[in-house]
Order: structure tokens, then C-alpha cells, then sequence
């Protein structure tokens, strides 16, 4: 074969040639990583903002361990338990909002610029986040946090859109869960490391500076190599455009058939799934260091590292068995529908039993971190069934589908974080125990629901008049 160089941008080295499909799944792999990391800086640089508790008659649940209070740069503010859930949930308020409008721009304007601009903007209210509290306080926290939920509304349903119009459905399985997986890749970068810059600046506002910094390198690499079309990328090679238009069907402009897709069974089957998803992973993202300091009393160094391992779980999970699923369904082991829902229950509530069974084991540090990676570990069935179920039902429509499923369901993290809050009062393991079971008669259910009304066919809303009478005539 014949030596060609190497050209960075084209993916080319040699006679190597990694293909843009496999480089646009692992640019947004590392756009969902940036997101996580300025969504989830707050969940651990709270646990040094706030002042600590001067009440004596409350339990310590853990007490052979000890917690070393340090006051940090920055300030601490006396922030109630429920001040502190506002401030961390506030963000699925304003993620709510953002969700149908930007999955609108993707589907029909393409979603390279809609995520670019979503992406800048949550670098800079993330930047600016520190300043702003230690002028404002607890609103002014609120305000930037649900400003910063505005700004990432719109990512996964750009990338819904374009895992749509790039990868195959026989390749979903792997590089969808890749592409996806990068909202775990987020907290395990930002809990490992936000401990430790935070400990060795005893600085609480420094994380807030290093993530948007690290964002802005994302955006280089963003603005280079991704687009919302194969047809549209300069670098693509004439090979990999031309399998990519017999793969995929061209996607065609027309009017959003809103009534087919707002009253399709499966597509509300999929809500349901997708919600009980939601409802347990944000409450574990966005609460597990609030749990390490308060009920295994970990100082934020070491809290911040235990807190990313589960994550790690969920990471390896998306990428190893992710791989595994794409062998099993291509090879014919398993249909693709029936994998979905197998797997994405068995996501759902081994994810919910394994997490509840931690908070039974009490003040075993050990065990009660490899319990909690261990249930992440299992979530990560969802990202190769849940989640790409709805490129299945429909190829045209995936950023509004995905906009409208994921924006209602961000209020799960909304309604999680009141009921965390409202139950946590004492910080006892015993209303820790209450939470994780609400968690599992929520998976339980929205399964059920996705089990029984599911679908892993392209809906008929999805097809023009043209693709219908071909089917019509096809069939006579």
C-alpha cells in the first residue's frame, strides 16, 4: 500500500486512515466530557463553601472516622441543607428550558454551530460562577447555575442529531455508547481532580477556572474536525462518504410531523425508560460527594477520588461492553429490540438494587465504594440500548425526539434534588436508605413501562410519501 503522509485533519497517517465517524463519536465523547466537568464542579466545590453545621444533637453516622474542617479561599456561606439542593438542581431548570428549541436548530439547521455556541457559552458562565457568589451569595449561585443549564440543554440533542446522520445502525451500539459515554468521562475527571486542586490551592473558586480553560482546547479541536453532515466535511475520504450514503438514509427538509411523533407509543416508552435513568443518575451525580463527606466522612481530597470511582465503572462498562453488544447483535445472537429491552432493564434496576444495597452496608468504606461502582458499572447497559432506541424509531427527527424525551426528563434531576433535600434534613444513613428506595420503585416502574410498549422499528412518521409507496409497492 502506498505511503501518504500525514495529515492531522484528514485523520491520515501513513496508510493508516481513521475513518470521520469514528473521530466525530470520539469528539463528542470528549463535548459531553467538557459539559459534565462545568456542570459538575459545583457538586464538589459545595462541600467546601458551606459552612459547617454548629449542631450538636446531630448523629454522626460514621464517627470512627475523622473530618478535618479546613476554611478555604473564597468563603464559606451558612447554607442550609435546602439552600444547598436549590443551588445544585437549579441547573435541570434552565436544562429543561433549552432542550425542544436547540433540538429544533440541530435537526433543521445542523448541529455543528448550535453545540459550538452551547458549548462557549457554558464555558463562560462556568468561568464566572465564583465571582458572581462571592458577590451575590445563594441567588446569585442559583441564577448562574440555571443559566449554565440553559447553555447545555441543547448538547444531546446535537448529538442525537449527528449520531443520526453519521453512524450506521449496525455500528450504534459501540460508537453511539462511545459517543455517549463521555457524560461519564466528565465526573470522573472532575471528582478526581477538583479534590485535589482544591486542597492544594485551599482555594474552593480554583476548579471553576481550570474546567472552562479546558473547555476552550475542546472547542479548538470542535471547530476543526466537526460537521453536521458527512456530505459537508472537507477531510472526509470519497470511500467513507460513499458507504455513509448507502448506510444511512439522506435526511430530507419537511415539516416535523409533530402530532405522529407526540402520540407514537414507543417513543413515550422510551421517555419512560430514559426518566428512570435520569432520576437515579443525577441524584448520584450530582449528590455522591455531599454522601462521601457526610456519611464516610472523607476529606475533599480523598473525597473527590472515591467519589470518580464509580464513574470509572460506568465509563469501562459503556466502552467494554459496548464493543461486546455490537458483536452479539451483528452476529445474529440477539435482536436488536430484544437486547434493548433485556439490557436496559437489567440497567435500570441492577443499577437501583446495587446502589440501595450500599447505603445498607453502613460505614464500610471499601465496600460501600465497590457496591457503588459496581451499580454504575451495570447503568451502563442504558447507553447502548436507551439511549440509541430512539435513532431507531426515527432517522430524521432524533435531535427533536431526543430535545423533547431528555428536556422533560431533566426535571427528574429537579424533582430528585427537592426530595434529597426534603428527606436529608439530618443526614442520617436512615433517610439516605429512604432516597434509594424511592430510586428503585421508580426504575422499576418506568421499566415496565418501556418493556411492554417499546419498539426498535423506524415509526411511520419517520417515512415521506415517496419511501411509503415504495414500501407499498415493494410488499404487492
Amino acid at each position: 500500500m502506498k505511503y501518504k503522509g500525514c495529515n492531522p485533519l484528514k485523520c491520515l497517517c501513513g496508510c493508516f486512515t481513521t475513518p470521520q465517524r469514528v473521530m466525530l463519536a470520539l469528539i463528542l465523547h470528549l463535548a459531553l466530557q467538557n459539559s459534565y466537568n462545568l456542570r459538575t464542579v459545583m457538586n464538589v466545590a459545595i462541600v467546601e463553601m458551606v459552612e459547617p453545621a454548629n449542631n450538636t444533637d446531630q448523629k454522626i453516622e460514621c464517627p470512627q472516622y475523622e473530618y478535618v474542617e479546613k476554611k478555604r479561599e473564597g468563603g464559606q456561606y451558612p447554607w442550609p441543607r435546602a439552600a444547598e439542593a436549590r443551588i445544585l438542581y437549579a441547573f435541570f431548570g434552565g436544562y429543561f428550558v433549552s432542550h425542544l428549541p436547540t433540538g429544533y436548530l440541530a435537526d433543521t439547521y445542523g448541529a455543528r454551530h448550535v453545540l459550538g455556541i452551547s458549548m462557549i457559552l457554558g464555558c463562560a458562565s462556568s468561568f464566572i460562577i465564583p465571582i458572581c457568589i462571592q458577590k451575590g451569595g445563594e441567588w446569585a449561585a442559583i441564577s448562574l447555575r440555571f443559566f449554565l443549564g440553559v447553555t447545555q440543554g441543547g448538547i444531546l440533542p446535537c448529538i442525537s442529531s449527528l449520531v443520526s446522520h453519521w453512524i450506521p445502525e449496525k455500528e450504534r451500539p459501540f460508537l453511539g455508547s462511545l459517543a455517549y459515554s463521555g457524560s461519564t468521562l466528565g465526573p470522573i475527571l472532575t471528582y478526581a481532580l477538583t479534590g485535589v486542586i482544591i486542597e492544594q490551592t485551599n482555594n474552593w473558586t480554583m476548579p471553576f477556572y481550570v474546567w472552562s480553560s479546558v473547555t476552550v482546547f475542546y472547542l479548538i479541536f470542535h471547530y476543526l474536525n466537526l460537521f453536521s453532515y458527512p456530505q459537508t466535511h472537507p477531510f472526509i475520504t470519497e470511500e467513507e462518504l460513499n458507504y455513509l450514503d448507502e448506510a444511512i438514509v439522506v435526511k430530507k427538509r419537511k415539516k416535523i410531523p409533530w402530532k405522529g411523533i407526540l402520540l407514537n407509543v414507543p417513543f413515550w416508552a422510551n421517555v419512560a425508560g430514559h426518566s428512570g435513568h435520569n432520576y437515579l443518575f443525577y441524584s448520584l451525580v450530582t449528590f455522591m460527594p455531599v454522601y462521601m463527606r457526610e456519611i464516610l466522612r472523607f476529606n475533599i481530597e480523598i473525597n473527590g477520588l472515591v467519589s470518580a470511582l464509580p464513574f470509572v465503572g460506568l465509563w469501562s462498562g459503556c466502552l467494554g461492553i459496548g464493543a461486546l453488544a455490537n458483536y452479539v447483535i451483528n452476529k445474529g445472537l440477539i435482536t436488536r429490540y430484544n437486547f434493548g429491552r433485556i439490557f436496559g432493564t437489567m440497567g435500570q434496576w441492577g443499577c437501583s438494587l446495587v446502589a440501595l444495597g450500599a447505603v445498607y452496608i453502613g460505614c464500610h468504606r471499601v465496600a460501600v465504594v465497590s457496591m457503588f461502582v459496581l451499580a454504575m458499572f451495570i447503568k451502563s447497559l442504558y447507553y447502548m440500548t436507551m439511549t440509541n432506541n430512539i435513532n431507531e424509531l426515527s432517522l430524521n427527527y432524533g435531535g427533536i425526539m431526543f430535545a423533547i424525551n431528555n428536556g422533560l426528563n431533566s426535571l427528574t434531576g429537579v424533582a430528585g434534588g427537592e426530595i434529597i433535600g426534603a428527606i436529608t434534613k439530618h443526614k442520617s444513613l436512615a433517610e439516605w436508605r429512604i432516597v434509594l428506595w424511592i430510586s428503585v420503585g421508580y426504575a422499576v416502574a418506568t421499566s415496565i413501562i418501556y418493556i411492554l410498549w417499546s419498539s426498535a422499528d423506524r415509526q411511520k412518521f419517520d417515512f415521506d410519501e415517496e419511501e411509503l409507496a415504495a414500501q407499498q409497492a415493494a410488499a404487492a
